[in-house]
């Protein structure tokens, strides 16, 4: 019973491991910037404190009486400094970031101090992670005698299949309902509890004193004319090319399933559960091989082949995903089923040769275990298997992938397991008379030649993007491809376009055929518009290059001394620089400074200043990225700002959901209380500042800078009115929307945003529900935000692809249409025959006869399309003009009362329109939620919010039937009433 017991602690003691790494990683991205760096040194330092702790153990098998009981001590250790990790790390980013940091400044040891402190704070805990396997290992041995292969493969098996489960169980469940701090303290609780309960075993057991292990006869002084050195070297060899194809893998399936953090976890749990399972597979079968170098030899050069196989079975991956995402419904189940069929691609890609990698380890120790190299042998091989990780990871991130690319990356740890497995075949001496000599060098030699010779990885595949649409596009030309450090980077013409991406997902498009694509606004709004609010500005900080077209656009403005660029993948400004003309500034402006980096470290290393900063990320379910819109980062962004400085952030409407934007915008505003949001085709731009709001006002004409007006005007953005008319909705009234809903604010320790937006991007939802505030018939913007300015937008054909200016566009066209009513017939030698419908059925009300019934819905048609665009005084002329084609027209008393509700409305009074919108909703009884009802609801409520007036609302709220939470301006309407 004790034995599966120990087998039971040992999962769970794996489970614990891989929360840590797991948990580790998202600690230190904070600090070191980006997911891929985090993840390199977490590996590295993970995996050679292992090592340590292994040796460390190795040494200390033969002195200590009770292995059991060592071990639980290390796991109760372990579980105290899970415990107290958050607080510490806390502690030790504020003393870097405004002490340490500012005091060094000079990159290079800033980087340096980063680098050798984020390892020293997980060193301690992995030197102890190392030392539980051999100390596991050889105190169960010990304890029941026998069967050493067994145990061993078992206790491995056991163990890694822990770390897949920790892997999938922190970042699909314990981050999301304790954050990061709650689940590294479940990791903690489980090692103490996993320490008590062996503790308690060997009490029971009464495990005597003198449990000692057998002495060994090997002459230490043979050791290196044995295989013992050799097997050393072997071992940390063979897990060397592993973690080449880890990290490899790793890249290249993000380029299939995306970059999210949920993607890493399933890779990485894949990776582990195909190491578990190959020392599962061989537990039964290891005591019985008579020759374990021929197993040895055999499983090395099938792992070697198997990786270079996934060389050519890569390039049907993408298929197989665009059949996936063709199949799935883009719904929760359909999310559930693309996770189960992205791990299914993980193990398809890593399962032949992980499982080999599983096997290898237990067989080098139990055959060393065998020749009487004792318990002290578990510890030394898997601390030299743990270094050889170190050194493959790092050669891996830092060598072969930047300077080589990914598939030579996968054929050179290919060429590293083969050839340990030819090396054994020709040195050991049981491997002499081995039948394998005759064929496995020729065979394996033949696969390395045709792998290098016609393995490909498609860079047309590779920058598709198949996990966000299913779609490959083989109709476009790749200009540039790189495997960088931190992300693979392409730039590719599709049409009249270049697309710049990043692990596959676009970036930024940047029409070179004379037209201009959706991107181009965005970028260039995201320039212009803070060079609007500011009347003057010294110093501007760019967070993320892109395409370079937002610091191009800001390098127009002579007045700007400065723009500095920060961008984290060198790649990215190579891509960059390719895309020519349209982004030149960037790139030969002097004043232009770009610098690879994260945006955290810069901003702490430099210390400076600026006017205004410009965060222009990428998409927030990109691993590491929802960092740079969490509370703590608007935090570090508003100490780097001058007292009257902006901050510009960019956000996307398009595979998102409007939990992320609240969760988004409630961590800004802890820090910006002042804030407008802009439209630009599918993005939001926000200009915040922590002063007031007349920072945000646009103050200055920017189409004095000559440049400048005339790229805005290539775009059809003519004047500073059409900036104007793309302004969405202020602080005024977002706040009371997003107070209205229970989602956090975005966090880097409760990462709302890095949990949960993967999911809508896959479910492929949208924010444009959102547009309700701006375009619904009742205008509770400007009546909330006093906003009852004209608008000066000349109504044209030709507009830009920006939101709002097709609606003041039409909004503008009916109000002069309608004008044009109130002017005799016969002054017009002919009449527009393209009329809006509403205005031809008002213009003929009198002469049709028709009823107030009739007439009604056109009345409310008429301002569905002004009353959300125009100024106050427009809408007024409207109403008269209703007045005078309707004052034929008999009618009732309800008629009256809608008649001066519409009046009302059209006059923004705010207690007749508070007055009548009560008399026409239902006295009594259940209120339905229709359009009409939901308008009066709403108008009552922004008019008694004006008014202060309260009473009875709460009562006649209780009686609308909301439907759901769908009803954005029910809710905002609902929130009001509480301020």
């Amino acid at each position: 019973m004790h034995f599966a017991i120990y087998f039971g602690l040992f999962f769970i003691s794996g489970i614990a491991g891989l929360i840590y790494e797991s948990i580790w990683s998202h600690y230190l991205k904070l600090f070191l910037g980006h997911a891929a760096y985090s993840q390199t040194i977490v590996l590295v330092i993970y995996m050679g404190g292992m090592a340590l702790g292994s040796w460390l153990a190795a040494g200390r098998v033969k002195k200590s009486r009770n292995l059991l009981v060592s071990y639980a001590l290390v796991e109760i250790l372990l579980g105290l400094f899970a415990l107290l990790f958050h607080d510490f790390f806390l502690k030790y980013l504020q003393i870097s970031y405004d002490h340490i940091i500012p005091a060094l400044n000079a990159p290079f040891f800033i980087i340096c101090y980063k680098w050798i402190t984020a390892s020293l704070i997980i060193f301690p805990q992995s030197v102890l992670l190392g030392a539980t396997f051999p100390l596991m290992a050889a105190g169960f041995i010990r304890k029941f005698s026998g069967s050493s292969g067994y145990k061993i493969s078992f206790l491995y098996f056991t163990n890694t299949l822990g770390a897949s489960v920790g892997v999938l169980l922190s970042g699909f469940y314990l981050v999301e309902k304790t954050g990061l701090k709650g689940a590294i303290i479940t990791g903690g609780i489980l090692d103490i509890l996993v320490g008590i309960t062996v503790l308690w075993l060997c009490r029971k057991d009464n495990l005597p004193s003198n449990n000692t292990p057998v002495l060994e006869k090997v002459n230490i002084n043979n050791l290196a004319s044995s295989n013992y050195l050799p097997l050393l070297l072997v071992s940390g060899a063979t897990a060397a090319a592993s973690f080449m194809y880890e990290i490899g893998w790793i890249r290249m399936l993000s380029l299939v399933l995306g970059s999210s953090t949920h993607s890493f976890e399933l890779m990485l749990s894949a990776f582990i559960f195909g190491m578990a399972l190959g020392s599962f597979f061989i537990r039964n079968r290891i005591d019985k091989l008579k020759n374990i170098p021929a197993a040895i030899v055999v499983v090395q050069v099938i792992m070697g082949i198997t990786a270079l196989l996934t060389i050519f079975t890569y390039n049907h991956m993408f298929s197989f995903m665009s059949f996936i995402m063709a199949a799935l419904s883009e719904n929760e189940q359909g999310y559930l089923l693309f996770n189960l069929f992205s791990h299914s691609i993980c193990l398809l890609i890593m399962l032949p040769s992980t499982i080999c990698a599983g096997m290898v380890l237990p067989l080098i120790v139990h055959f060393l275990y065998k020749e009487g190299y004792g318990e002290e042998s578990i510890g030394k091989v898997y601390a030299v298997n743990t270094f050889g990780s170190i050194v493959g990871t790092v050669i891996a991130t830092w060598v072969l992938m930047p300077f080589l690319g990914l598939r030579l990356l996968i054929i050179t740890g290919g060429i590293i397991d083969i050839g340990i497995g030819l090396y054994i075949l020709y040195t050991f001496k049981e491997m002499k008379y081995s039948s394998l000599r005759s064929f496995l060098a020729p065979v394996s030699g033949c696969f390395v030649a045709v792998t290098v010779m016609f393995g490909y990885i498609d860079p047309l595949l590779t920058a598709s993007g198949v996990f966000r649409n299913g779609t490959i596009n083989r109709h476009k030309k790749v200009i540039f491809n790189k495997d960088g450090k931190t992300a693979s980077v392409s730039l590719f013409r599709s049409g009249e376009s270049l697309i710049l991406t990043t692990n596959g997902k676009p970036d930024a498009s940047v029409n070179v055929k004379g037209g201009i694509s959706g991107d181009e606004y965005t970028m260039a709004l995201t320039a212009v518009l803070p060079l609007a609010c500011k009347e003057e500005g010294s110093s501007t900080a760019v967070i993320g290059l892109g395409s370079g077209m937002t610091s191009h656009y800001l390098l127009y403005d002579s007045t700007l001394k400065s723009v500095d660029v920060v961008e984290i993948e060198p790649a990215i400004v190579q891509a960059a620089k390719l895309i020519g003309e349209k982004v030149s500034n960037s790139f030969t402006d002097k004043r232009c400074n770009i610098y690879i980096d994260d945006a955290k470290t810069f901003f702490s290393a430099h210390n400076r200043k600026y006017d205004i900063i410009v965060s222009e990320p990428s998409n927030p379910w990109v691993s590491g990225v929802s960092g740079l819109f969490s509370k703590e980062f608007f935090g570090l962004i508003k100490n780097h700002l001058n007292e009257d400085g902006i901050l510009v952030q960019w956000f996307h409407k398009y595979e998102s959901d409007v939990s992320i934007l609240v969760s988004i915008f409630k961590a800004l505003r802890e820090h910006f209380p002042y804030y407008v949001m802009y439209t630009a085709g599918s993005d939001l731009i926000t200009i915040a500042t922590t002063k007031n709001s007349d920072c945000l006002n646009i103050k200055r004409d920017i189409f004095q800078i000559y440049p400048l007006a005339k790229s805005l005007k290539a775009m059809e953005i003519h004047s500073i009115d059409d900036l104007k008319a793309t302004a969405f909705v202020s602080q005024k009234l977002f706040n009371p929307l997003i107070d209205a809903f229970p989602w956090p604010p975005n966090s880097d320790y409760y990462p709302f945003v890095d949990l949960n937006a993967v999911k809508y991007r896959f479910i492929d939802k949208d924010i444009r529900l959102l547009d309700t505030l701006r375009n619904f018939i009742i205008p509770v913007r400007k009546i909330v935000e006093s906003d009852t300015g004209f608008i000066a937008f000349r109504s044209r054909e030709n507009l830009p692809e920006l939101y709002n200016l097709a609606e003041f566009n039409d909004a503008k066209k009916m109000y002069n249409e309608l004008m044009n009513l109130a002017v005799p017939k016969d002054t017009f030698s002919t009449i527009p025959q393209d009329r809006f419908n509403a205005v031809v059925t008002l213009d003929y009300a009198s002469m049709n006869q028709l009823t107030f019934s009739q007439l009604y819905s056109t009345i409310i048609e008429i301002l569905e399309k002004t009353t959300p665009f125009l100024s106050t005084s427009e809408i007024r002329d409207i109403w008269k003009v209703i007045v005078m084609k309707t004052s034929d027209i008999s009618l009732d008393d309800e008629d009256r009362r809608w008649m001066s509700y519409f009046e009302a409305l059209c006059n923004y009074n705010m207690p007749l329109l508070y007055k009548y919108s009560r008399e026409l909703l239902p006295s009594s009884g259940p209120i339905e939620d229709d359009y009409i009802n939901r308008f009066l609801m709403v108008s009552m409520s922004v008019s008694a919010w004006k008014t202060c007036e309260r009473r009875g609302l709460e009562e006649i709220w209780q009686r609308f039937d909301l439907k759901g939470d769908s009803d954005i301006m029910s809710r905002i309407s609902m929130e009001l009433l509480k301020q």
